[in-house]
């Protein structure tokens, strides 16, 4: 991946265009973890590749440059949260969403250990941090960059967090039986 960072600071498009398509997976569940709608979520992601074109010959670290357009998306994520929490309008489709996704029905039981439904009950920073660290095998220390937290903290909320999901989890058994 450097090799190809190296050429898109150089201004090979093409090179850029690789990069992005080798992280749209990634940069997809990031947003996912923010935004429910899915036309916000690709509004973001293609928001963030603009960006990250237009300013790649600033990024100062190739080897960093996952983490930095990371922190791109993360920002335009917040910013779209933001924009659209103050709308107060629910899609249609973020209604279908919350429907089909009710971790804690019985009809649903073996989807209640699947990822998703376990951070749905977390706030947005749990959720990154968790996604962050366990989907997209970031360090604490790199977190703690993205996030503009300390590494410590990082880990104990870490810790936190997933004592949570290990209480929620059990508050599940004692409903579920």
């Amino acid at each position: 991946m450097e090799e190809l960072v190296k050429k898109a600071k150089n201004g090979d498009k093409e090179a850029f265009t690789e990069l992005m398509l080798l992280l749209k997976a990634d940069l997809y569940k990031i947003a996912k973890t923010r935004l429910k709608n899915d036309d916000d979520i690709y509004d973001v992601i293609q928001e963030t590749m603009l960006l990250a074109f237009h300013s790649i010959r600033k990024l100062k670290q190739v080897e960093s440059f996952k983490s930095w357009i990371i922190k791109i998306l993360i920002n335009r994520s917040n910013s779209m949260y933001k924009k659209k929490s103050k709308s107060n309008i629910i899609s249609l489709e973020e209604i279908e969403n919350y429907k089909s996704e009710n971790c804690f029905s019985i009809e649903n039981i073996e989807e209640t250990l699947d990822f998703k439904c376990i951070c749905e009950n977390l706030k947005y920073e749990d959720r990154i941090i968790i996604t962050l660290f366990y989907i997209e095998d970031f360090t604490d220390k790199e977190i703690g960059k993205i996030l503009n937290l300390k590494e410590n903290t990082v880990k104990t909320k870490r810790t936190r967090i997933k004592e949570k999901i290990k209480n929620n989890m059990k508050k599940g058994e004692e409903v579920n039986g």
